[in-house]
């Protein structure tokens, strides 16, 4: 391999950190006074560890941020994703989410959330539980990816994975859109049977950026999860298909998206993941082979 090799991570990371910047900077009322120094302490805080990351990259070689870069995936990642709460108010200017409800009532003729409250309470709790597993698929595809085909798989799957958590925020900047559950008047709420109420409640406190539909990221990162273990670790495939296909519908019948960010979120699992599979080859980044 010729050349050194680029930390694509982090230039992924810093554009994102940029996009937010530019945003907050350029809204008419910017990031609204008592929430300024918490934005910028948490971009702040990001970005050093970002710059860490790639100045072990650059100086002491490719695998010395792998365990600061998968740090940063798991607990950056959220970070960014609620501190989103304090610029998006302020870049919220139209209601997009009544043009993807008027786009489900026009595909399907009523407001597809409301299914749910035909269905038994027990597919309402295993839908609810698999919902609530998203996080944990995601980074057992990344270790399912690592353990059987390398380190070189593990930091791609890493890369992949943050490439697509970044860009689907990035969605959410572009067309800030509030959710079903919070939209719509349902006659009652979706029941489960134990854990569903605990779940939902926990789901709910713990997402301080209300405007997370479009695309949804659930759909998204769940497809490029399975497009990882299908790569490397084609085994644990088979386990993770039919939690994410279930995940994947429990985004709408659970009142969390609407039709078309589940859409959105599908068609851009592939391409974002063959664009960092570019750039990590283009920055010489070592092969990970497919395993089967």
């Amino acid at each position: 391999m010729s050349g050194p090799i680029r930390p694509t991570s982090e230039r992924i990371w810093l554009c994102y950190l940029a996009c937010v910047g530019g945003v907050a900077a350029s809204l008419p009322g910017g990031v609204r006074p008592d929430a300024l120094l918490p934005f910028l302490l948490l971009h702040g805080i990001v970005l050093v560890l970002v710059l860490a990351s790639r100045w072990l990259a650059v100086h002491r070689g490719h695998d010395a941020p792998r365990v600061l870069r998968a740090a940063l995936a798991v607990v950056g990642l959220p970070a960014v994703f609620s501190g989103l709460c304090w610029v998006l108010p302020g870049a919220h200017p139209e209601p997009y989410e009544f043009l993807f409800l008027a786009a489900d009532r026009a595909l399907f003729g009523n407001d597809v959330g409301r299914l749910a409250d035909a269905l038994p309470r027990f597919v309402v709790e295993v839908l609810q539980i698999v919902y609530a597993t998203f996080y944990g698929i995601c980074i057992a595809a990344a270790l399912a990816a690592g353990w059987r085909s390398g380190r070189a798989a593990f930091d791609r799957a890493v890369l992949l994975l943050v490439g697509g958590f970044l860009t689907s925020y990035l969605g959410y900047l572009l067309v800030p859109t509030l959710a079903p559950k919070v939209v719509l008047a349902f006659e009652r709420e979706v029941t489960g049977l134990w854990m569903t109420p605990t779940l939902r409640a926990a789901i709910d406190g713990g997402e301080a950026n209300p405007w997370d539909c479009f695309p949804s990221g659930h759909t998204m990162l769940t497809i490029t999860s399975l497009l990882i273990v299908w790569r490397w670790n084609r085994r644990w495939f088979h386990w993770l298909l039919a939690p994410s296909l279930l995940l994947i519908a429990s985004t709408v019948l659970l009142r969390y998206h609407w039709t078309l960010d589940v859409v959105a979120g599908a068609l851009l699992a592939w391409p974002v993941a063959r664009l960092c599979d570019h750039l990590a080859n283009r920055d010489g980044w070592p092969p990970a082979p497919t395993a089967r």
